[in-house]
């Protein structure tokens, strides 16, 4: 009763299974990352289009033997065969999605997607009930059963792989992974289609309730469109949210930046140096890399903003942070501590490349500020570790006026006991 296959048709159900295989590698990679809720809508949508994708494939295969009478189906049988199909997919996709894989856990997937393939195929031949019963070939049995078993322990490890991939070669290693397990898929059903033979003179059962004339190339069409329209609209929405994702990251970094940043200046405010110093503190405390913190305070605040409105105000003090700034090495963090003052966080303060920047600190009343708008300054420094082991404490060592000549001299600057305590806190 068997001739040569339908070549259209063996095109066709090899295309079916490709696209079900990248939907099944698509979905299974984004499972392991996903959320509870975004995992069940992943879990169900490769279950489905996996499931029902090798469910087409298997019917159109089948239409693909010629069998010299009308083929035709029960239809029960043919719903509980997809079923299990699905059944089985999701089972599967559910285990690899997992974070953590045993081989334990490996092992069970792959047997729970290969039985259902297996239920499914024969169930479906099944469900082709003939006025006589089929007879198997054992050895194409137990080859088909192996195929199926091989195909979905190398589907499974792919899709478990490809879970640690991202970039723009991903689509591609997808792609080729899908042709592997297409080729896998359909070398099963084929090789399952040659384990069953019916007798001679078999005719379709009466009762059968689905015609085989919507099993074959219109099945295989309506399975194609609804993959492809499934998998590009699911694309569509993972670039849409990774969009999202970008979008809100950036929102976040750019409220982070605010929180730690001057409005007036766009220098570095407040709670950005405390928060430098907390961070260098805890991270090299144990190593002692020493640093210094330079307190400069404008003396004649008061006197510059008298009579001034909010918008002069701040484009003089943007003025005098410019200036500052260029006074400034450029390993030197510098902040606007409060509406007339700024520190200078200099790593490794003794190093001879911050020699002219002290200079220029010391001369710093004559090199900011203009004949009609004088500035004059206070300044301090303190110097970790030997002023102090904490924020506060170098702040408030910092914090004590000092004679400009003396900034950047710091051989002779005494320790004091009272900002030096062994075995104190050192980020309080």
């Amino acid at each position: 009763m068997m001739s040569e296959y339908d070549l259209p048709l063996v095109v066709a159900s090899f295309l079916v299974a490709v696209l079900a295989a990248y939907a099944a590698l698509f979905f299974g990679a984004r499972l392991v990352n996903a959320e509870s809720g975004e995992r069940r809508k992943w879990l169900l949508a490769g279950a489905l289009l996996m499931g029902t994708g090798v469910w087409t494939m298997h019917f159109v295969g089948m239409r693909a033997m010629p069998m010299g009478v009308p083929m035709s189906f029960d239809v029960i049988m043919t719903l509980v065969s997809w079923f299990a199909a699905v059944l089985a997919s999701g089972v599967a996709l559910h285990i690899i999605g997992r974070k953590q894989l045993g081989v334990p856990l490996f092992v069970s997937a792959t047997l729970s997607m290969a039985s259902g393939i297996v239920v499914m195929h024969y169930l479906g031949m099944y469900a082709m009930r003939m006025s006589a019963p089929p007879t198997f070939n054992t050895v194409f049995l137990l080859i088909s059963i192996a195929i199926a078993v091989v195909a979905s322990g190398a589907a499974l490890a792919l899709c478990r792989k490809l879970q640690g991939m991202d970039g723009s070669g991903t689509l591609a290693v997808q792609f080729v992974a899908a042709l592997a397990m297409a080729a896998a898929i359909c070398g099963m059903h084929y090789t399952g289609m040659m384990a069953m033979t019916f007798p001679e003179g078999a005719v379709p059962a009466a009762d059968n309730g689905l015609r085989g004339n919507w099993m074959g190339i219109p099945l295989a069409v309506f399975c194609i469109a609804m993959l492809a329209v499934a998998l590009v609209v699911t694309v569509l929405d993972v670039k849409h949210q990774r969009a999202l994702e970008a979008f809100k990251a950036e929102e976040d970094k750019r409220v982070a930046e605010l929180a730690f940043t001057d409005a007036v200046t766009g220098l570095p405010n407040r709670s950005a140096l405390e928060q430098r110093l907390l961070d260098i503190l805890a991270r090299d405390n144990d190593r002692g890399n020493p640093f210094a913190l330079i307190y400069l305070d404008i003396a004649n605040f008061r006197e510059l903003s008298t009579g001034m409105g909010d918008e002069s105000l701040n484009a003089v003090v943007r003025e005098i942070s410019e200036a500052l700034r260029d006074q400034m090495s450029d390993q030197v963090f510098l902040a606007r501590y409060s509406a007339s003052a700024f520190f200078a966080l200099v790593p490794d303060h003794e190093d001879s490349q911050h020699a002219f920047m002290y200079k220029r600190l010391r001369q710093i009343d004559q090199r900011i500020g203009t004949p009609s708008m004088p500035v004059t300054w206070r300044a301090g420094q303190a110097a970790y570790p030997k002023t102090g082991n904490s924020t506060r404490k170098l702040v408030r060592a910092a914090m004590v006026p000092r004679d400009l000549n003396e900034i950047g001299e710091f051989a002779n600057m005494a320790a004091d006991p009272e900002l030096v305590m062994p075995g104190h806190n050192r980020h309080s």
